[in-house]
């Protein structure tokens, strides 16, 4: 087998190997940061819970605090009771007073309702921490997988991109320039396979005489139609090359 055509079939599927995975690497830090955003939205989720339940503690309190203001009042509009000396000034004192003890009723409602929905925050917690430690548990582990798959991508780069330099210092420059010329111009594929008389890249019929000739694997010939090297799968006679 004409030794030439065997590295450049070599070097094709290199080529094709070295884009594959230079595809893969280049996702890699989209990919991360996808798992990065996942966690943050789990981490948000789980913030805004416990931010929730601080508020309804806060306001509770606040609650709390005005009740306290108004029993002071009430106090005093009773102590004031014991002094007035009119009918009309006790009755306004009273009337004061349960102005300030239905504001009361109303505060005691609204801390009510707020206990109710701290419970239901709590339980929010509890979902929203239980779902953040699963998606962090979830995110390490792809993490791990596919900081493995990047360095095991990025060791079979180095091999094929070493590999590929032996290759080119054993075939002839030109015609390594030529595999280029026409892979840079031919969607990355400078080599094909023939099968049935046809190009199996472009699908343009090859004249059975040039067929014959390319079955042999012996010499370098080039599809008429797209310039493509072209060898026949079929007569490979060494492991080294792929189909």
């Amino acid at each position: 087998m004409n030794s030439d055509l065997k590295y450049l079939i070599r070097l094709q599927s290199i080529d094709l190997s070295i884009q594959e995975l230079r595809a893969r690497i280049d996702k890699f830090p989209g990919i991360s940061k996808a798992l990065d955003e996942k966690l943050k939205t789990a981490q948000a989720g789980a913030e805004s819970a416990r931010e929730r339940a601080k508020t309804n503690q806060s306001s509770r309190k606040k609650l709390e605090s005005e009740i306290g203001a108004i029993e002071t009042k009430i106090s005093k509009y009773r102590d004031q009771m014991m002094a007035v000396k009119t009918n009309d000034e006790y009755r306004a004192l009273q009337h004061e007073i349960e102005h300030a003890q239905n504001a009361i009723r109303k505060i005691e409602d609204d801390i009510l309702n707020l206990m109710m929905e701290a419970e239901t925050a709590q339980t929010d917690i509890k979902m929203a921490e239980a779902r953040l430690k699963e998606d962090q548990a979830r995110v390490n582990d792809e993490r791990k997988q596919l900081e493995e798959e990047n360095k095991r991508d990025l060791g079979a780069l180095d091999s094929y991109l070493k590999e590929r330099k032996e290759i080119q210092s054993a075939v002839s420059p030109d015609l390594v320039s030529r595999y280029e010329r026409v892979r840079k111009h031919r969607g990355g594929i400078g080599v094909a396979a023939a099968r049935n008389e046809v190009c199996e890249i472009c699908q343009v019929r090859i004249r059975p005489q040039v067929f014959q000739e390319i079955r042999k694997n012996d010499q370098i010939i080039a599809c008429d139609a797209c310039q493509r090297i072209l060898y026949d799968p079929e007569n490979l006679d060494h492991p080294f090359e792929v189909a």
